[in-house]
């Protein structure tokens, strides 16, 4: 059976109609991330995030003569911020986990290690956390648009 050339045309026009709607609805989408992210953020998700940076420099600093109370602060920092609310952007959330994960195993080994010259955080496991951190921050600076 022959189908007339005319009558394909109306469902080609109907499907780029369907995936302009679907794409507009992905755009507002979008934008209503963002304004949870924002809410994510006001909520205290920017306080989880500044205390996470100041513990990677934490761990950074300790790196070859750990203090086994200040890395058990920073297990109890990262505990917390595992038990805070899910970012709204999963790539975002992705990075934060893995920031949290590398924090853990860096901040483990110093409190199983706090003495002699290798004591404290190994190098690489406080820069695998400082590098996740940093993949963290380049997505929400994706996300938000920001430029600092």
């Amino acid at each position: 059976m022959q189908m007339d050339a005319r009558s394909r045309r109306a469902p080609r026009g109907a499907l780029a109609l369907a995936a302009v709607a679907v794409l507009a609805a992905g755009l507002a989408g979008c934008s209503e991330d963002k304004e949870t992210l924002a809410g994510w953020s006001a909520k205290g998700g920017k306080e989880q995030t500044k205390v996470i940076g100041d513990d990677i420099r934490t761990l950074l600093r300790l790196v070859g003569n750990g203090d086994p109370a200040q890395c058990r602060q920073v297990l109890d920092h990262v505990k917390t911020a595992r038990a805070f609310r899910r970012l709204p952007d999963g790539d975002a959330q992705s990075s934060w986990e893995e920031t949290l994960n590398r924090m853990e195993t860096a901040a483990t080994t110093c409190v199983q290690n706090p003495t002699g010259i290798t004591g404290g955080p190994k190098l690489t496991e406080a820069a695998e956390a400082q590098q996740a951190y940093g993949h963290f921050a380049i997505r929400i600076t994706a996300l938000t648009g920001s430029k600092s």
